[in-house]
């Protein structure tokens, strides 16, 4: 993977917006073992938008560009001031708490809809929780997943 050519795409990404920033950091993801791209600015809320949605955005257009121009993996990610980090960590406290309910009452829990990305940590963050079982379902941006009491 070629960070320095990422790096600097992103970098002339956010001048061609106007996103004045500190740096872009590239730092690897000790859970995954991923490059992370973490843009330090204090514009932060420019970059994430509304609900993460410019921030998919951005993450969406460095992705097409080293899949098409640079013609290598996208396995990385980016992150604006531990952002992204700050998603994972409270949707993971979010669905441990999930599925403490579902196993105290016994019942089956839905979240709800969330990308595929979200939906994989939920399956991450409760696997090997005895009497706990997640599956997804529902289609398209509805898609969601029900943490499941098993006896």
């Amino acid at each position: 993977m070629d960070t320095a050519k990422i790096t600097a795409f992103i970098e002339s990404l956010l001048h061609g917006m106007g996103v004045t920033f500190d740096a872009v950091e590239v730092n690897e993801d000790p859970a995954t073992l991923k490059k992370v791209f973490i843009i330090k600015t204090k514009e932060s809320g420019l970059l994430i938008g509304e609900k993460g949605e410019t921030f998919q955005a951005l993450s969406h257009i460095v992705r097409r560009f080293t899949d098409k121009d640079l013609q290598q993996p996208t396995d990385f990610s980016i992150d604006v001031n531990d952002y992204q980090k700050s998603v994972v960590d409270a949707l993971k406290v979010k669905a441990v708490m999930l599925a403490n309910r579902a196993a105290d009452m016994k019942i089956d829990v839905e979240m709800e809809p969330m990308s595929s990305y979200e939906r994989l940590i939920v399956h991450g963050a409760l696997n090997g929780i005895p009497h706990i079982k997640t599956e997804s379902v529902g289609d398209k941006r509805e898609r969601r997943v029900v943490i499941k009491y098993v006896n």
